[in-house]
Formats: structure tokens, sequence, C-alpha cells
């Protein structure tokens, strides 16, 4: 994949759910190495549309590219990722064994999840529960 290529583009993406129409033909284009906010009011469709971008919305037309490739391909799989709105993290495990376990569930690496507890700055927490740690740790846990 062309590093070069806009990271995101989006074009005319509708997305349905029912009878509303939750994302209405929108297109945009992410230029590489660009920092993007979404914002909007609730219902907006702004996690719709990072669900499009990842892969896991179904959309009813449109197209979504993702590093030049569809958004979803297998080949995006260890190059893409996003956190959700509420922290995905085990609560009875430490800070290390949250991190070893998701490390192992996407065949990071090794020493990924040490690399990602650097990036977080939560090496003084590596032992703490996950579940004791403040909402923007477990965020950044996550």
């Amino acid at each position: 994949m062309n590093e070069s290529r806009p990271a995101v583009v989006v074009e005319d993406l509708t997305v349905v759910r029912g009878a509303r129409t939750v994302l209405p033909g929108i297109s945009l284009v992410v230029p590489p190495g660009q920092v993007v906010g979404l914002l909007g009011p609730s219902g907006g469709g702004k996690t719709t549309l990072l669900r499009a971008i990842v892969g896991v919305q179904v959309v009813r037309s449109g197209t979504v590219t993702v590093l030049g490739a569809p958004a979803g391909s297998a080949i995006l799989r260890s190059r893409v990722g996003y956190v959700t709105q509420a922290p995905s993290v085990y609560t009875d495990l430490t800070v290390r064994e949250n991190l070893d376990y998701f490390a192992a569930l996407v065949g990071a690496a090794p020493g990924a999840a040490a690399e990602a507890l650097a990036a977080v700055d939560l090496g003084s927490h590596v032992d703490a529960l996950a579940g004791q740690l403040s909402g923007g740790q477990r965020s950044r846990v996550s």
C-alpha cells in the first residue's frame, strides 16, 4: 500500500438503520498524518462513520478505502484499530494481563504489549487491576 495516498477516502457513503438514514451519502478525504475530530450531536452518525472506516458497519451504498484498501480488508487488521467510547478491558486483570491477552488475540509481535504500555505511559500501573484505575487510565489500557 502506498503511504502517499489519502489515509481514508469515503465516497457517497449511505448507512440506513430501519427507516432511518444514519449517514446520507457523505464523502470525505483524510490525508495521511492528519488528526481529525468528529463533532456532532448524539445520534449524528459519528460512531457509525468510524465503524464504517474500520470495516465493521454494514453500508447501503458508497465506498470506504483505508490506506489504499477497502475498509475491513484482512490486510488492514494489523494496521488499523480504534478504541470505543467505553473501555474494553477486563477489570479483574492487571494492566499487563490485559495488554498481553489482547496482544495475543491479534497475533501481535513479541514485545508489542510492552511498547503499547510505554506509549500510553502506564508503566507505573502495570501490576494494578484495571478495575482500580481511573476512567482515563482504563481508556489508555483499552
